[in-house]
């Protein structure tokens, strides 16, 4: 928190709370009550402020679009490990905007996009053992054993006493597999894509028309996002850009396969193609309503980094999906 705040602005942490994650500090000599949370999102801090114990000041690695607003809308003080703040207290008003994504943490190195391949198999019931997840994510069996190994040491996942290719693992809590799993997904996504015109009325009739003409050409493809939420769990609010994962790993080959199914680059394109973000590609995916969909625990990653919109449209995914209350 004080490294959040500067070197100008004077914290000082006086004592642990009785709750996990609650202590009180003071900065520039005002007591305030502090509260950690893990996970900045909307569900998250909307737990929060049901609560009758509400602490003075919230603190996250960041918060979301969503929850920031939902935090400002409470006249909740909050800060996180971007630098971002809104602090409004007796004698205290620090307001510090920041882009999010600044003065993060590094990812832990554990977090690779084999470890995300082997969540997203985990969180749709491919199975918990090396042998069931290599089947379902066409992994090597190394890269499977050593993402389950590393997933349970984060508490994650629970191991029976038995060891090998068939010993079994189970999730211990899903929404916090699914929630820790979409931030590193966010963090390592790859920022390589391209945006195409497109004059769809229908996006679900579009993507599947698109889909059959880069399937006649020999491309694997998904859709992601907002197209796949559209035909996994419909939101009433709009939410865009449409996002398609194909089989091409740099700009020229996502170019090359933009140009044989007869898409034309625009910078204010609707569409954006990007690469698959593991090495899974597109083996988790499944056809639902005529398209070809990524596994829903990315489409619900992707919705997040949309913005607010989005991250509701996520939300809604989760609770249709089954992992929610």
């Amino acid at each position: 928190m004080a490294d959040a705040l500067g070197a100008r602005v004077d914290v000082r942490v006086r004592e642990a709370g009785d709750q996990r994650g609650r202590f009180t500090a003071t900065i520039q000599s005002v007591p305030v009550e502090v509260e950690w949370l893990g996970v900045g999102w909307p569900r998250q801090v909307r737990e929060l402020l049901d609560r009758p114990d509400r602490p003075d000041l919230v603190v996250a690695p960041e918060f979301s679009p969503g929850a920031r607003k939902l935090l400002n809308q409470a006249r909740m003080s909050w800060i996180d490990l971007t630098a971002a703040a809104n602090i409004g207290l007796p004698g205290l008003l620090i307001i510090v905007e920041s882009e999010r994504g600044t003065r993060m943490p590094r990812a832990n190195l554990g977090w690779t996009a084999g470890a995300l391949s082997v969540c997203e198999g985990l969180l749709v019931g491919a199975g918990g053992t090396v042998a069931e997840l290599v089947d379902a994510t066409g992994l090597a069996p190394s890269t499977v054993a050593t993402a389950l190994k590393f997933l349970h040491g984060e508490h994650l996942l629970t191991a029976e006493a038995a060891r090998g290719r068939n010993a079994r693992r189970t999730v211990v809590d899903r929404d916090q597999l699914l929630d820790t799993y979409a931030a590193a997904a966010a963090r390592l996504r790859s920022p390589e894509s391209i945006r195409v015109g497109v004059l769809w009325r229908s996006p679900a009739r579009g993507a599947h028309e698109l889909g059959s003409r880069l399937e006649a050409n020999g491309v694997a493809w998904a859709t992601t996002g907002a197209l796949a939420a559209d035909v996994l769990a419909p939101y009433l609010t709009e939410v865009d850009p449409w996002e398609i994962y194909v089989d091409g790993g740099s700009l020229a080959e996502l170019r090359q396969i933009a140009r044989e199914v007869g898409l034309e680059e625009a910078s204010g394109g609707r569409l954006l193609l990007r690469p698959f973000p593991t090495p899974a590609k597109d083996a988790l995916s499944a056809e639902v309503g005529g398209q070809r969909v990524a596994a829903w625990p990315r489409v619900f990653s992707d919705l997040r980094m949309i913005g607010v919109r989005g991250e509701e449209a996520a939300e809604h995914l989760r609770e249709r999906m089954g992992t929610g209350e």
